[in-house]
Parts: C-alpha cells; sequence; structure tokens
C-alpha cells in the first residue's frame, strides 16, 4: 500500500490497467490525520471537480471512507480498469492506496 498527500490540483493516483484485479483507496481518518478534514473526489477514467453536487464530482470521500473494487475474474467488467484521478477541497489530505493486477 503507498500513501499519498491530495491537494487541490488533481493527480493520476494509479494509472490506467487492463489487467486489475483489485483496487483500494482509504482516505485516512481524521483519527489519524488529524488534518483530513476535507473531501477527496474520485475520477475513473475523468479528472474530477472539487465541488459537491457538480455532475462531474466523480466519487466522493470524507475522511474514514473507502472504495474498493474486486474483480472477480481476469477481464471482469465490472471493475474500473481506467485510470483514476483525485483531487481534494483542502491541501494537505492523506489517502492510502492499493493496485493489484492478473499476471
Amino acid at each position: 500500500m503507498l500513501t499519498l498527500t491530495i491537494n487541490k490540483n488533481s493527480l493520476v493516483t494509479l494509472p490506467a490497467n487492463p489487467k486489475r484485479s483489485k483496487f483500494y483507496i482509504v482516505f485516512t481518518p481524521s483519527s489519524i490525520a488529524a488534518g483530513n478534514t476535507g473531501k477527496i473526489f474520485v475520477g475513473r477514467g475523468f479528472t474530477p471537480v472539487a465541488t459537491v453536487g457538480d455532475p462531474n464530482q466523480g466519487d466522493v470521500l470524507n475522511a474514514g471512507s473507502e472504495i474498493l473494487e474486486t474483480a472477480q475474474y481476469s477481464g471482469d467488467p465490472n471493475i474500473t480498469t481506467t485510470g483514476i484521478t483525485i483531487v481534494s477541497d483542502t491541501d494537505g489530505q492523506q489517502i492510502t492506496i492499493d493496485d493489484q493486477a492478473f499476471p
């Protein structure tokens, strides 16, 4: 797993991977990282906008929330294989990510 700091500038955290078997994003709880008081926005295949309610906001995470996708088999269409981009509405937000792929 990799720990990253997310700011108001978008960051491609996971590149596209057609063999992706699992990805996991955890927005570190504020009890562990006291500065995690904002929101992060996760775009799957696009760059999200850091505004709640915007049609391009993507998935919104608060401190302590997570996204987990796991493929059941190689080529499973239910897992995101595009690049994953994250942006925050507040600088200095800590996340942990993990990305795994089929051989």
